[in-house]
């Protein structure tokens, strides 16, 4: 078995079905679009977006303390590399993926497949809108709270996270549907 089946193994014992299935696959499709298109090193793009939430991957899809889980996917990554021999450069480079995927937590992404992480994380969320609006539901105290916390999520990831232009174009459609739908919502409260 070669060391992306392995990754993949061991991501889709990891994580939810769910999460594997609506977020790990269109974070890696955007991806490897976003580094074909701009030339940045496929594989650590490709290792890095299946590992990326690594360390929130539990089957019960819990989130962990603090949401700190760039910082213990991360060590993660990191364990799970050195287990597949990668080297130590390769290894470094992956943190430093998982580390600034987030987009607005320290550390900033600082290369070009860092910055590609980011963007194909947050444009995920267009994909899987939906998901997205029940976990908002399921968490908080009610609808309008949900539908503005949504509304957040959703313009943090346009303008903060989507640092790249090649990205905002692929999935602008999808975002300007979904604020949308949400100005429709907001309308009855």
């Amino acid at each position: 078995m070669n060391k992306i089946n392995e990754i993949i193994k061991i991501c889709k014992d990891s994580y939810s079905e769910k999460d594997y299935k609506y977020h790990i696959l269109s974070v890696v499709k955007y991806a490897l679009i976003l580094a074909k298109k701009l030339n940045a090193d496929l594989e650590i793009v490709e290792v890095s977006a299946y590992l990326h939430d690594i360390g929130r991957a539990t089957k019960r899809n819990e989130f962990v303390a603090e949401n700190e889980h760039h910082i213990i996917g991360a060590k993660k990554a990191r364990e799970i590399l050195k287990t597949l021999k990668y080297s130590e450069e390769f290894i470094k480079k992956v943190e430093h993926c998982v580390l600034a995927h987030r987009g607005r937590r320290e550390p900033n992404p600082e290369t070009l497949e860092a910055r590609i992480i980011s963007c194909a994380d947050a444009m995920s969320h267009f994909d899987t809108f939906l998901d997205l609006f029940s976990f908002f539901l399921e968490t908080t105290d009610n609808f309008e709270k949900a539908v503005i916390e949504i509304e957040q999520k959703m313009d943090r990831n346009w303008n903060k996270k989507l640092t790249l232009p090649e990205a905002k174009e692929m999935v602008r459609d999808k975002y300007e549907a979904i604020m949308v739908l949400i100005k429709s919502m907001k309308e009855h409260f």
